[in-house]
């Protein structure tokens, strides 16, 4: 694996008991932020696995969280793309697991949600869903139509969580308890809707390790891109920070020296 010194060093140190959320969106050659190719994530999912990281689905992120391993990722796909499938069998091939947040309303279709940086792509179909789900896979809720929730009324917002999750429990005999907010957008009123509409785990888009205030409904995720390379991916792992750039990692570097200096004269 083509890893720079530091970064593989930084990695290799990474013993502390940690859990690590990881949101991806595309998999394809598309040249978009949100896309990586098949090629750059099985790259990711070996490094994973070299450096001891066990995968869980998300819903195992409830009353069981200090039982898991030190060293835990959580796999989250944010949408449900078709071409997610890909990353499934890449997954199964390595006996790991992942969770997907997927738009209920165009399941089997085209995403109807216009984003500037996101062009509209096929998502996968009830089918997939259940060979996913038969895998180990889980399947969670993104919501009916992947609207900004903190936009919408109270009413439409109890639509978006509810039905979204009553349609997947039907289509996949099987209770439905985990949650991606669509574009991290939610407020303390979406936290109790989402309590009250019966998701045990939901999924913010602020970086960092664990949870938010040690609440499940408020997990923290890092974002992969595009232009992430593996070295960049292993130091978002040690970090659990979404700009691990050599600017933030030198100031990193100078704060750890001054620190010990300072250790030495007192």
């Amino acid at each position: 694996m083509l890893i720079d010194p530091f970064s593989k060093k930084l990695l290799s140190g990474n013993n502390r008991r940690r859990i690590i959320s990881l949101m991806y969106h595309a998999i394809s050659d598309r040249n978009s932020p949100w896309s990586i190719t098949l090629h750059q994530f099985t790259q990711q999912l070996d490094l994973l696995q070299a450096y001891g990281w066990t995968s869980v689905c998300a819903n195992q992120l409830t009353n069981t969280i200090d039982k898991l391993p030190q060293k835990t990722v959580v796999i989250t796909f944010d949408d449900g793309y078709a071409n997610n499938f890909s990353a499934f069998e890449a997954l199964t091939q390595r006996n790991m697991l992942a969770s997907w947040f997927v738009v209920t309303n165009d399941l089997g279709k085209f995403s109807s949600w216009s984003d500037a940086d996101a062009a509209s792509a096929k998502l996968l179909d009830s089918t997939q869903l259940l060979e996913m789900q038969a895998a180990g896979m889980e399947i969670g809720s993104h919501s009916l139509s992947h609207c900004r929730l903190t936009q919408a009324s109270n009413e439409q917002v109890k639509i978006e969580l509810r039905q979204s999750r009553r349609y997947l429990s039907e289509l996949l005999d099987h209770a439905v308890i985990s949650f991606a907010y669509p574009y991290g957008l939610y407020n303390p009123a979406i936290l109790s809707a989402t309590e009250s509409a019966g998701y045990q785990v939901a999924f913010t888009t602020n970086s960092g390790f664990g949870l938010v205030n040690n609440n499940p409904l408020e997990v923290r995720r890092v974002t992969i891109m595009n232009n992430d390379s593996l070295s960049t991916f292993a130091r978002k792992l040690a970090f659990a920070d979404n700009d691990v750039s050599w600017k933030k990692m030198s100031r990193y570097g100078l704060s750890q020296l001054t620190s010990r200096l300072t250790g030495l004269k007192s």
